[in-house]
């Protein structure tokens, strides 16, 4: 079985088991009324997938939540280390330094 790609995607692949258990969903009856692949749907719901904002749109309103509650309290700090060693916000010019 795969591992989860980030801390991230672990939590939201157990935000959607929870609800989708609770609505006595299975994997197929979310993926179908999502209009997803199942074995899609079924790696976001173990927490291995990586899905788009429109997929967890259409996911959210399947499971009767605000795309807003699957995201709640992800952070940057949850996800796997990017390629690129600095933030964009490390590049932004201090505000109060004319001569940057």
């Amino acid at each position: 079985m795969l591992a989860p790609k980030s801390e991230a995607s672990r939590l939201l692949g157990l935000r959607l088991r929870e609800r989708r258990l609770a609505l006595a969903l299975n994997q197929e009856d979310v993926a179908l009324r999502a209009g997803l692949n199942v074995s899609n749907y079924a790696r976001i719901d173990r927490g291995c997938g990586n899905p788009t904002m429109y997929t967890l749109i259409r996911v959210a309103a399947v499971l009767q939540l605000e795309f807003s509650e699957l995201v709640a309290g992800l952070a940057v700090e949850q996800l796997p280390p990017t390629r690129d060693a600095y933030l964009a916000i490390e590049f932004r010019r201090p505000q109060d330094d004319p001569a940057a």
